[in-house]
């Protein structure tokens, strides 16, 4: 045990019996000034010697399935109205275009409308404006407990699928409502870039972590194609309505689910809190996490603010930067502003908007099976070489799709634009989508993660919609070369700044010298 957590312990064992003494506190409950007295971790009844029961990962993933359908929800609402661009530029008499879908499939016109095709961008935009409120939200919402925040999360999902599924058409009115409505859902999408990974981190074991976050990568994945395949079918109304019905799926799935040990030790419930982490750490040192666990709400118990933490130590500061800097970096790469957008490029390329359509479905595909191959390899590697790699493999297959134009500008690079493409998302989908939102949740200390964690989604989310408008304002010629140039920088900044954190307990971090007395690093 470290030698602040030892001193803490021994003034909680002398308070404690000053207290007894006066009949005012018992294990576990809060004194009469509103302060948790927590046992030291020794005086505990926790085996001192390592489980040797058998941890399966099945197990592990069984725990973490409410998270999973959390983030299927968040991937299914980012994608849902890519498919149906022309459907609502119709719906609405945006443009002067056929009403007639089958013919609108084969003629661009609608897909080439410009103010159509911007009213759709601000659509999007403001799913995006929502998601970084939600970043910020998150700070107060999960101080009242992981699940909690999850909930929360469908509480912000289902009212704006509900008002964007039954916007009037044919009104201003219309757009307008399905407007708000995206942007209360990205509220909720926000709250899912920070929840499930938060969530999912403090209840993992530390060999397969990032494992399990890599999966919660792959529903978020699996929601955007599972949407975009359903938007073949042309049922706009039905397809926006569905996140809600996930939604509450996923709130009848969170309704008996355990709080992390860390939010059951910080209300109290200390045995509750020990078993929890027996049944994560079945194959690891429990005394020692369950030590990382009470230092960390030691820590949480001073309450000083996040900007007077970065104040008196700079390593706070140095940490913030580099998670800001890396979810800044993912989505300024442009990965998602082209899954958003696929279809656009694709008919921008030459291809019919019902090819478009298609190849959209099979692009999400492979970023599906992309992210599926990066949980193989995620806990074997490490996150820093695989986002190296990622970063890396970007930047080449933008500039695959980049150098045609700029060789033979009047030449037919439809086939080349689509497989840089798909080369493209294949690369993201490896280490670069997943890895930056689990990153943030391994890297901050607990009195520090609220904020630190909202801080870094909001970069995320800020990139993305940047690079909004210019894929929308931007040739493909454009696009590729400074998709390409963000990423070789994100691979040196990569290279540089980011360290390890495979292996480690999340209770530390790679980052703080303290921290790596608590297996941090």
């Amino acid at each position: 045990m470290s030698e602040s957590v030892a001193s803490e312990c021994h003034d909680y064992n002398k308070s404690r019996e000053m207290s007894r003494k006066k009949g005012v506190v018992d294990d576990g409950e809060e004194n009469e000034e509103g302060i948790l007295e927590i046992p030291p971790a020794e005086s505990l009844p926790i085996s001192t010697t390592v489980s040797t029961a058998p941890a399966t990962d099945l197990k592990a993933i069984k725990r973490c399935i409410p998270a999973f359908a959390v983030a299927f929800s968040g991937g299914f609402l980012v994608s849902v109205l890519d498919p149906f661009q022309t459907q609502l530029i119709i719906a609405f008499d945006l443009c002067d275009c056929s009403t007639n879908i089958s013919e609108i499939l084969v003629d661009n016109s609608c897909y080439t409308c410009r103010s159509g095709e911007t009213l759709v961008a601000v659509i999007n935009l403001l799913l995006f404006v929502g998601a970084i409120l939600g970043c910020q939200l998150t700070r107060i919402f999960s101080e009242y407990g992981r699940v909690v925040l999850l909930k929360l999360i469908a509480g912000f999902i289902i009212p704006g699928s509900l008002l964007s599924a039954l916007a009037p058409t044919g009104l201003t009115g219309g757009w307008v409502q399905i407007a708000v409505g995206r942007f209360v859902a990205g509220i909720g999408m926000g709250c899912v870039c920070v929840g499930c990974p938060m969530y999912i981190g403090e209840m993992s074991p530390n060999s397969i972590r990032g494992k399990l976050q890599t999966i919660s990568w792959v529903m978020q994945s699996s929601g955007s194609w599972f949407a975009v395949t359903l938007g073949l079918a042309n049922w706009w109304r039905f397809v926006v309505f569905l996140p809600v019905v996930i939604s509450l799926i996923a709130l009848i799935m969170l309704s008996d689910v355990s709080e992390t040990p860390y939010i059951l030790l910080k209300r109290g419930s200390r045995e509750a809190a020990i078993a929890a982490c027996e049944d994560i750490h079945v194959e690891e040192d429990v005394e020692k996490e369950f030590e990382a666990v009470v230092h960390s709400v030691e820590i949480s118990r001073n309450k000083k603010k996040p900007l007077e933490l970065m104040r008196k130590n700079r390593e706070y500061v140095h940490t913030l930067l580099v998670g800001a800097c890396l979810g800044f970096l993912q989505n300024l790469s442009g990965a998602r502003s082209l899954l958003t957008s696929s279809s656009r490029i694709i008919v921008q390329a030459g291809f019919s908007a019902r090819s478009a359509n298609f190849l959209t479905f099979a692009l999400l595909g492979v970023n599906v099976l992309a992210t599926v191959a990066a949980t193989f390899i995620m806990d074997s590697w490490g996150r820093r070489k695989v986002l190296i790699i990622s970063f890396t493999g970007q930047a080449l297959t933008a500039i695959i799709g980049a150098v045609p134009f700029y060789v033979s500008p009047d030449a037919d690079n439809a086939v080349t634009t689509v497989v840089s493409l798909f080369a493209f998302l294949a690369t993201y989908a490896f280490g670069v989508g997943p890895i930056p939102c689990m990153y943030l949740g391994e890297i901050f200390p607990l009195d520090f993660k609220g904020f630190g964690m909202s801080m870094g989604a909001s970069a995320n989310w800020t990139g993305i919609s940047i690079t909004t408008f210019i894929v929308l304002s931007s040739s493909n010629t454009v696009i590729f070369s400074m998709f390409a140039i963000v990423s070789v920088f994100a691979a040196i900044f990569t290279a540089v700044f980011v360290r390890e954190t495979k292996g480690k307990s999340v209770m530390g971090s790679p980052y703080f010298t303290e921290a790596k007395e608590m297996g941090g690093g």
